[in-house]
């Protein structure tokens, strides 16, 4: 069966396992069978905090954001852009799916995170490369003199990239972080590239978008924003779908097919330039 075949595969009884709420895929499974070379990698240690390092989600959330990008189009001979890389939890496993000539890149607002996937990946792969940009966020970094998200401009050249991916990224970032991404991502992207991001989304009246945590949320004036946190709006912020179509055909990507609700992660929307 073809890597494409096998990935679906698996994301396939994924899907199955969550929708039972039955335990997810062990990590040894994993390791021998679809992922080799995640076996020669070091698992963080909990104390770098976050990123699902003290549960089973760790890997799950890596499977799933996997197979479910695979089948939005990442294939091994693409050159990768991770925005917000963290810990590198799916970084690890795209080192046994992309080809040793294939580049990926990632860049995180965390400095030691980045240290750690630049100590304990890029050794043993030296096509994954690792930036700490140090931006303003009101949860990760308060240094008011570090560079606004709203005018970041990517650390790489236009069209470098032929996959762009954001994983609880967006959840991070007001409307004006936001739009400067999804321009960022254009700009980076190759012709015909393809970028999979995940949202926390809410749309009035409709059942499509269950997260608990809206309910929970503060909306602004507009309704096309809210925030868990007025105080700390880098903490988790969910939007309005006409809002995030409206933003992509902006920045000019153009989606692929429906927006994918979250199962297991949040609401997924693939688009290309």
């Amino acid at each position: 069966m073809s890597s494409t075949g096998v990935l679906r595969s698996t994301v396939s009884r994924i899907r199955r396992a969550g929708s039972h709420q039955h335990p997810a895929p062990t990590a040894g499974r994993s390791k021998r069978g679809l992922f080799p070379a995640e076996r020669s990698i070091p698992r963080p240690d909990s104390s770098l905090g976050g990123y699902g390092l003290g549960n089973d989600r760790f890997e799950q959330v890596a499977l799933v954001s996997i197979g479910r990008m695979n089948m939005a189009g990442l294939r091994p001979e693409h050159d990768v852009l991770d925005i917000g890389c963290g810990i590198g939890r799916i970084a690890r496993y795209l080192c046994a799916y992309l080809d040793s000539t294939s580049r990926y890149e990632g860049f995180d607002v965390v400095e030691e995170p980045v240290h750690w996937c630049r100590q304990n990946i890029t050794p043993l792969f030296p096509n994954f490369t690792f930036q700490f940009t140090p931006l303003f966020n009101a949860r990760y970094n308060t240094d008011a003199s570090s560079t606004s998200a709203a005018t970041f401009r990517f650390p790489y050249p236009d069209e470098s990239f032929d996959f762009v991916f954001a994983h609880s990224i967006f959840t991070h970032l007001v409307p004006d972080e936001a739009n400067n991404y999804l321009r960022e991502i254009v700009r980076v992207l190759r012709r015909g590239g393809t970028t999979y991001c995940t949202w926390i989304l809410f749309k009035e009246g409709s059942p499509d978008y269950n997260h608990a945590i809206v309910s929970r949320m503060h909306r602004d004036r507009s309704g096309s924003y809210a925030l868990l946190e007025p105080d700390m709006p880098g903490r988790a912020g969910g939007y309005d779908e006409q809002f995030v179509l409206d933003a992509y055909r902006a920045s000019g990507l153009q989606l692929t097919g429906p927006i994918h609700p979250g199962f297991l992660i949040q609401d997924a929307i693939v688009a290309t330039k």
